[in-house]
């Protein structure tokens, strides 16, 4: 079956505001979580039935925070466990066989670099658990009642437009407000994927959806410390800082670098942009919303 109609759960959320934007683009028909201005709650089994029929599913709906996870985790299991199963029974029942779960990084303090797939799972935190939890319901329900599932694991995607309290939107925050950069460690790196390259690997899957179950690393395949990251969004924004690496009581991973071989592969993906260009069209993005 041709895909026309796609249903994006999270769809106000950074990733969901640009895969939206795009899907419709390129000529799919987007159907939300939003009914008459008010989000239908995933969580809620008896507000899912009130979606339209779609032909695929994107399910980006999540409690993404980590350090909330630590002081709310109860929230995070509940909505990614439980809103994950729900969308899935949605599947099931509406009998839609195309279903990309967006999951996370899994694997902990890395054994080896870069992450492959076959690297063991160590999630390092309830926020990590829990999605990793969901992946198993996902498995299951591809193998049990045949719909195909793909689980992408991004490592960390960033992009314009972000407005949670995630890595990249803090530095700048920290940037502007006094030049006083907090980070966790003076060694952590993280493989940064913009966002239009998670977009584009997304459509690709849903113009070329694979059989089964099937779960991919997602990154940009290279890492980055923190500190250049930092340094290189002062230099764009004109800004002196002085980095300080407070003690923290959430454990941090020290490098995360995916091994994008099999995704890529699998849907003849390569990302296009790189750290400098990313922090480049953030800034940008920044400067024309002030003007």
């Amino acid at each position: 079956m041709t895909i026309k109609k796609v249903l994006v759960t999270g769809s106000k959320g950074f990733v969901g505001r640009h895969l939206s934007k795009r899907l419709k683009e390129v000529g799919f028909q987007v159907v939300t979580t939003a009914k008459n201005r008010k989000l239908i709650d995933v969580t809620n089994v008896d507000q899912i039935p009130t979606i339209e029929n779609v032909n695929a599913i994107v399910h980006l709906a999540a409690k993404t925070s980590v350090s909330d996870s630590f002081r709310e985790p109860h929230k995070a299991y509940f909505t990614n466990v439980m809103g994950t199963l729900n969308v899935l029974e949605f599947a099931r029942i509406r009998n839609i066989k195309k279903f990309i779960y967006v999951s996370t990084y899994v694997y902990g303090e890395p054994q080896y670099l870069p992450i492959d797939e076959k690297h063991v799972v160590n999630p390092h935190s309830p926020y990590n658990t829990s999605k990793l939890i969901a992946e198993e319901i996902c498995q299951n329900y591809s193998q049990h009642f045949n719909i195909n599932i793909v689980t992408l694991r991004p490592f960390y995607v960033y992009g314009p437009d972000s407005r949670d309290r995630s890595l990249i939107p803090s530095i700048i925050s920290q940037i502007k407000r006094d030049g006083k950069v907090r980070l966790s460690g003076k060694e952590i790196k993280r493989d940064f994927l913009f966002v239009t390259d998670f977009v584009d690997l997304i459509e690709k899957i849903l113009q070329d959806f694979p059989k089964g179950y099937n779960f991919y690393n997602v990154g940009y395949g290279r890492s980055y410390n923190l500190n250049q990251v930092a340094d290189g969004l002062a230099r764009l924004l004109g800004k002196k800082i002085r980095i300080q690496f407070p003690k923290s009581t959430i454990p941090d991973i020290s490098d995360m670098r995916a091994d994008i071989t099999k995704v890529s592969k699998a849907f003849n993906w390569r990302p296009i942009i790189d750290i400098r260009k990313g922090l480049r069209l953030i800034v940008e993005d920044l400067s024309n919303r002030v003007l």
